[in-house]
């Protein structure tokens, strides 16, 4: 946990979501149920108004797609509702919640001064990481995100392109 510590709020991102690809593999997911979804998690480490990425994701999460209607949708299509509410009806319960663990950390500081490394959001990498712990998944290499620190953009870290990271896209 104290190298994440230098990780930038989008590096943190990254290395959750890397995570919950490995997650995806070790219950076997098919990756085209997964790639949209991945992709809008993706979209976070260049997103340039994270708060768009909240208000978009927010529709896509499983909290919104089991237990919401599509009524006041601004995002998601009704296909891609449907296609949601299917897969997550048939998805390991520790899938949705790395899913929910993830939004929480791109948006739980948002409109919060960041302070002290913000441990908000590593705690939110720590719930990831007891996830795979507890499923036995080797973690990610913290390693592989080092370059992007946490001293760069008041924390938020610059803009890059995480997608080279994922093994499903």
């Amino acid at each position: 946990m104290e190298n994440l510590r230098s990780i930038s709020i989008r590096g943190r991102m990254a290395y959750l979501i890397c995570s919950f690809e490995q997650l995806l593999l070790y219950h076997n997911c098919e990756k085209e149920e997964w790639v949209n979804i991945l992709q809008k998690l993706w979209s976070y480490t260049i997103a340039q108004y994270l708060d768009d990425w909240l208000y978009e994701l927010a529709e896509y999460m499983p909290n919104s797609i089991l237990k919401d209607t599509m009524e006041d949708a601004e995002y998601i299509t009704e296909e891609e509702f449907a296609c949601l509410y299917h897969l997550y009806n048939k998805t390991s319960q520790d899938i949705l919640l790395f899913l929910e663990i993830i939004f929480k950390c791109g948006s739980c500081e948002l409109y919060s001064k960041l302070y002290d490394d913000s441990p908000r959001t590593l705690m939110k990498v720590k719930e990831g990481m007891d996830i795979l712990n507890i499923n036995n998944i080797a973690l990610v290499d913290v390693n592989l995100f080092v370059n992007y620190s946490f001293d760069e953009c008041d924390g938020w870290g610059r803009c890059f392109d995480g997608k080279y990271l994922s093994v499903f896209l």
